[in-house]
């Protein structure tokens, strides 16, 4: 055995590490190359925004696109003529499948977008003439780098600052103000009275206690509550049934010494194993030098949820972006450590509804993030809001009815005939919560025709690309 090759091997690596980073940061500093982060919960959207944000920056050249961009000025001051994919930066890991996705959306039945259960990344190119002072007319490349994983897995972001007890305390919090809306919750704290947390553990009764949490955390999940963590414990991947998700907060008195064999220390080992092996590993990966953050916010189900649900969004997300770095950036920071500087809340179905309700969907989002926006905006940067439809499955229509013009739905089925969908609230209170149940219709929409070849149909994607790019072009 070489007993210097290991050195050299690691040299090597640090090497290309530091070279990547470099690169990556000259191009940022040169506006070449934006890492854009979309933010969802699970069925947020993420899959469907990124199909649809692909396949609107592939028609980027094609005659007729900057009609349907109208709110996108910079696309013709910039003189963008090209839209493409790009090969990715980290070959290991798998290619967003958009052309999988897009065939789904046009063939003769089609279907949305499958839920994402991994990892993948996709790179696009974007090339445009240089209208900046000195080189006028130069043709330029941007590239966007967008990472699509599964929603649940974004939660456990709020476990990178938080100790084993500190985890206790918080989920104790939320079963005890969940208890009399889901179930399992008496049976669960009832374990307190069979676990002894300074005995060795058995086995059987780890696995079967760490069922019943889940059975638990599945509960909250169907329910609409979004503080769902460990989160691989209900969407494991390619985790199932190893020993480093079975473990579950201590929900009873947490004991200040114990053995190190003991069922205590097993459940603080491995949590403590998940949050550096599986937690710090996903936000490196993926979070950790974004330059611009879309966070897609499903309204709807928090409305259907209850308060619970409707305040628990604003809760979970309030902890969860203390874990990302917002701010202007000054030049060594754009290089080695930028800062997201500019983000934008979206509230996502928008063609569920009118035009005419859309500034009461708004106003709702606006609602529903209040202090974790608050907090964005107090590290400097840029915060703005929006309604989205990644994938629009309805027009919105005006026809007269009772003598009266009024906005209408259609989804362009031969046998769907136009709907009214009713109002949103535009604030949160009990009797807005239960006039939306009683009369909104929230429909199963099915995908829009589509024909192969045709840009997917969606609502305001245009402003979003303008808030996203206008000042790298």
């Amino acid at each position: 055995m070489n007993i210097f090759s290991d050195p050299l091997k690691s040299f090597d690596r640090l090497f290309d590490e530091i070279s990547d980073t470099l690169n990556e940061g000259v191009n940022r500093l040169f506006d070449k190359e934006i890492k854009i982060g979309v933010t969802g919960f699970s069925r947020g959207g993420k899959t469907a925004f990124i199909t649809s944000l692909v396949n609107t920056i592939l028609n980027f050249g094609n005659e007729g696109i900057s009609d349907r961009l109208p709110r996108f000025s910079e696309y013709e001051k910039a003189g963008i003529y090209y839209g493409g994919i790009a090969p990715n930066h980290d070959l290991s890991v798998p290619a967003f499948p958009y052309h999988e996705y897009y065939d789904c959306l046009v063939k003769d039945n089609p279907q949305w977008p499958v839920a994402t259960d991994n990892i993948s990344e996709i790179r696009l190119e974007i090339r445009f003439k240089e209208n900046r002072l000195l080189m006028p007319g130069n043709n330029r490349n941007l590239y966007l780098d967008i990472w699509d994983y599964p929603g649940e897995w974004l939660i456990d972001l709020v476990l990178l600052n938080l100790s084993y007890e500190d985890f206790s305390r918080m989920m104790l919090a939320q079963v005890n103000k969940l208890s009399k809306l889901i179930s399992c919750t008496e049976p669960l704290l009832a374990l307190g009275e069979r676990l002894s947390p300074l005995k060795t553990p058995d086995p059987r009764q780890l696995k079967d206690s760490v069922a019943l949490y889940v059975k638990w955390l599945l509960e909250c999940k169907k329910a609409g509550m979004s503080l769902i963590v460990p989160s691989r414990q209900v969407l494991p991947g390619n985790l199932a049934g190893a020993p480093i998700i079975e473990f579950m907060p201590w929900l009873w008195e947490i004991p200040e010494d114990y053995p190190k064999n003991s069922l205590y220390a097993v459940m603080k080992k491995r949590y403590e194993s998940y949050k550096k092996d599986i937690v710090q590993n996903f936000y490196e990966t993926i979070f950790s030098k974004l330059d611009r953050q879309v966070i897609l916010i499903d309204c709807f189900s928090a409305l259907g949820g209850g308060r619970e649900a409707f305040v628990n969004v604003n809760d979970t997300f309030e902890i969860l972006l203390k874990n990302f770095s917002y701010g202007e950036n000054n030049l060594l920071q754009r290089i080695f450590s930028p800062k997201i500087d500019k983000v934008i809340f979206a509230a996502t179905k928008a063609d569920q509804i009118t035009y005419d309700e859309e500034k009461h969907l708004l106003s709702l989002l606006r609602s529903m993030v209040t202090s974790a926006s608050h907090e964005i905006r107090g590290q400097s940067s840029n915060c703005q809001y929006m309604v989205l439809s990644s994938i629009a499955a309805t027009k919105c229509l005006e026809v007269n009815y009772q003598g009266k013009n009024t906005q209408v739905l259609s989804t362009g089925r031969e046998e769907d005939k136009y709907f009214y969908p009713g109002s949103i609230p535009s604030q949160w209170s009990e009797q807005s919560m239960e006039d939306f149940k009683q009369h909104f219709i929230l429909r199963e929409l099915q995908p829009p025709v589509i024909s192969p070849g045709d840009p997917i149909p969606n609502i305001n994607m245009d402003v979003m690309l303008s808030y996203l790019l206008k000042d790298k072009l």
